[in-house]
């Protein structure tokens, strides 16, 4: 069920990869202990303590925000963010201080203030080498996650969450934290129907730009990668929230279309660059539309060369190994199937993905249109059968059909039946539960 989830909202192996690419990203991870440290080492001990009880009554009473609330506030309620002591729980410590710190202020003025000034010593912490890398991520974190007195993000954290993301010589794992509180705006900006919603969406468009066009050596190969991935994924959302102004965004369309082209980036980040571009070309964005078509098919071989390869790996590792599941006291299979699980399920998200993708885009062509549709409908009808029969045939005669060229030679032992000619899979009856079902 957790698969065919992943699936149907086309995000698969790559939403819930943030949490392990921040840790992997975050090299040095000793706890760096500032100069002042705080009286309480635990959120527990400060939410008990009398100076918050005071601070809580004072505030909730409508007083102003006053020296001593800005004292709490910055050297004992925001360390709480970096501090050994909540090192197993920084998210609920992010919660506890949201609501203890700010959601109990009643005056607008007093819960400016405040937020104003955590806005800038989160900046700080951000960017501070004094604490843990971990505990940088954690403060990005919370500036990404605070919000106004009506409960929308806190607009004025925007800016210094662009400037962390683009910024060169900020920590990889650091600028990938402050963008996932871009994701948030974005998608609350989707639902927003502010009167300065494209003038937001423009600044928002700029940083996706910035983001899109990171040089090579801006950061790791993995950060880079997956950045880039979120970016598009933003950047498709973003179309929606720039209306007639798509053109904002022709920064990342050109970025895209090279990253496309470009064979030594990773084949999921490809994809997503044609699912992008083609929501691109729905929008307006003038592209060179036969050639992102004539890259997805490269794509299609490519993905399913990437599946097969495996395959035959673990055949030859087999063969010279003389290890096998056959005769160990094993079962005996009537079909042996080399490809784990999960390569099926990337297999058919690539091509389901790819093929909807080239029918947006065929859409845009005054010639050959319904050459591509069709064989947007081929692909997409193997990457159902890849997902509803995850066996090794599946795959094979998937290859077969769009890069026979790729196949291993075939000995007279493992010679097909050839009496039984292959036909190709069909959509028309998928399983009941299947992701692909047209809708």
């Amino acid at each position: 069920m957790f698969m065919k989830k992943i699936l149907f909202k086309n995000r698969l192996f790559f939403i819930k990869t943030a949490g392990l690419l921040l840790l992997a990203l975050a090299s040095n991870s000793s706890f760096v202990s500032a100069q002042n440290e705080p009286r309480y080492s635990r959120m527990a001990s400060l939410e008990a303590s009398s100076e918050m009880k005071a601070y809580q009554k004072d505030l909730q009473s409508g007083s102003p925000f006053t020296e001593k609330h800005q004292q709490l506030l910055l050297d004992e309620g925001l360390p709480q963010l970096f501090i050994d002591g909540n090192r197993l729980d920084r998210a609920q410590a992010r919660q506890r201080l949201e609501k203890i710190f700010f959601d109990t202020i009643a005056d607008s003025n007093a819960y400016r203030k405040a937020t104003d000034l955590a806005v800038t010593r989160l900046t700080a912490l951000g960017r501070s080498e004094q604490i843990s890398i971990n505990g940088s991520i954690n403060a990005v974190l919370f500036l990404g996650e605070l919000r106004d007195k009506q409960g929308q993000l806190l607009a004025a954290a925007t800016q210094p969450l662009s400037e962390i993301v683009s910024d060169d010589s900020v920590t990889p794992a650091v600028r990938i934290a402050a963008l996932a509180g871009f994701g948030k705006r974005i998608q609350e900006l989707r639902v927003s129907s502010s009167e300065n919603k494209q003038v937001k969406a423009a600044s928002i468009a700029s940083t996706l730009n910035t983001i899109m066009e990171l040089p090579d050596k801006s950061m790791p190969p993995i950060g880079r990668d997956w950045m880039q991935g979120r970016a598009l994924e933003y950047s498709r959302s973003m179309l929606q929230n720039l209306g007639d102004n798509p053109q904002e965004l022709d920064g990342a369309v050109k970025s895209a279309v090279t990253i496309l082209k470009n064979s030594n980036r990773p084949i999921d980040l490809r994809i997503r660059t044609v699912v992008f571009l083609s929501y691109s070309a729905n929008a307006g964005i003038t592209l060179p539309t036969k050639e992102i078509l004539i890259a997805a098919d490269e794509l299609v071989k490519e993905s399913l060369r990437d599946a097969y390869g495996i395959i035959q790996d673990k055949k030859f590792e087999e063969e010279i190994t003389g290890l096998s599941d056959f005769g160990n006291g094993n079962p005996i299979e009537a079909e042996k199937n080399y490809l784990p699980i999960t390569y099926f399920v990337r297999s058919s998200w690539r091509l389901v993905t790819l093929a909807d993708s080239m029918t947006r885009l065929a859409q845009q062509l005054e010639n050959d249109k319904e050459q591509y549709e069709d064989r947007a409908k081929l692909i997409r009808s193997y990457g159902v059968k890849l997902y509803e029969e995850p066996k090794d045939v599946s795959l094979t005669s998937a290859i077969e059909a769009f890069d026979p060229d790729s196949i291993a030679p075939v000995t007279d032992e493992t010679k097909p039946d050839e009496t039984k000619p292959e036909v190709p899979p069909t959509e028309a009856t998928p399983k009941k539960l299947s992701p692909f079902k047209l809708q």
